[in-house]
């Protein structure tokens, strides 16, 4: 199996979460949604769901998938066993937003069907940003990718907060080989140890790829964190913060967790680095 797939079963528990939560409840899809496409809505706008680019001439649709992914035999199974998964995963999406749809007034709607798009048109943008579609193993990579990104988009849509996840650090350069985190506005995240510093810390890049909203930077969302000690580093010039990265594009920045040393947990190795927004972990990158 090419190295590449090392990587995605290290996602795989993540998705195996989302997965097994949403899959049941009131965000399953609804048999309705296919015809609610031909259905005109007050003031003239009707819904418009997601058409996937691999399986086109159709709305999304749940579609029959063999479960374990990555236990499936080839690069090409693997892809499309991650393709039909999306394809699920974007069914339940089209239900819960064509019960808002239904809700709101023209202007609302119209909005909902202008994210639903603008979200579609990058989610192929960020996944094709860091892996090259050229091989077969690749397009297993972005098949991925994109489950992330339609599981993310899903607990967006759907007001519930994704379970925490964590992930593995990664000393690479190849940002295809990274463990990347998948916000609700669909960017994309990644840690990487770059070098320890003269202190016994840890200098971290990292890895931004802007989702459909895009990404600004605060780097006090990024913090290192065992317990009930954080270290909130010092910024590697230049200065990061509120830098907006664009749908589709890759940043990187670094920060040097110089105080680690003084972690009184440090042998138990239970610390990892976090993303925190409003100081809510997210995700946490090493660590138990």
């Amino acid at each position: 199996m090419s190295r590449r797939v090392r990587p995605l079963r290290a996602r795989l528990p993540l998705i195996t979460v989302t997965i097994s939560v949403l899959a049941g409840g009131v965000l399953a899809p609804s048999a309705a949604v296919g015809a609610a496409v031909q259905t005109a809505f007050a003031g003239g706008v009707a819904f418009v769901p997601i058409v996937e680019p691999f399986d086109p001439g159709h709305p999304a649709r749940a579609e029959a998938s063999p479960g374990n992914c990555h236990a499936q035999q080839g690069t090409v199974h693997i892809e499309q066993c991650f393709d039909a998964e999306t394809e699920g995963t974007d069914a339940r999406i089209d239900a819960v937003q064509l019960a808002r749809f239904r809700r709101s007034a023209p202007a609302a709607q119209a909005a909902i069907n202008s994210q639903d798009s603008q979200w579609l048109a990058a989610r192929a943008r960020v996944c094709k940003a860091v892996y090259d579609a050229d091989g077969t193993t690749n397009l297993a990579d972005i098949a991925s990718c994109q489950l992330d990104e339609s599981t993310a988009r899903l607990y967006g849509v759907g007001g519930t907060a994704a379970p925490t996840a964590t992930l593995p650090q990664s000393d690479s350069i190849d940002l295809s080989q990274l463990a990347y985190y998948t916000t609700a506005g669909g960017a994309r995240i990644a840690e990487i140890d770059t070098q320890g510093d003269e202190t016994g810390g840890t200098v971290v890049a990292w890895v931004i790829i802007g989702g459909y909203q895009g990404f600004t930077v605060n780097p006090a969302q990024f913090f290192y964190q065992d317990g009930s000690f954080t270290d909130a580093g010092v910024i590697e010039p230049p200065n990061p913060r509120w830098h907006r990265v664009a749908p589709g594009t890759v940043y990187q920045f670094g920060i040097d967790y110089s105080t680690i040393s003084h972690d009184p947990r440090a042998s138990k190795g239970t610390g990892g680095y976090v993303y925190a927004p409003g100081g809510d972990v997210l995700v946490k990158w090493g660590g138990g």
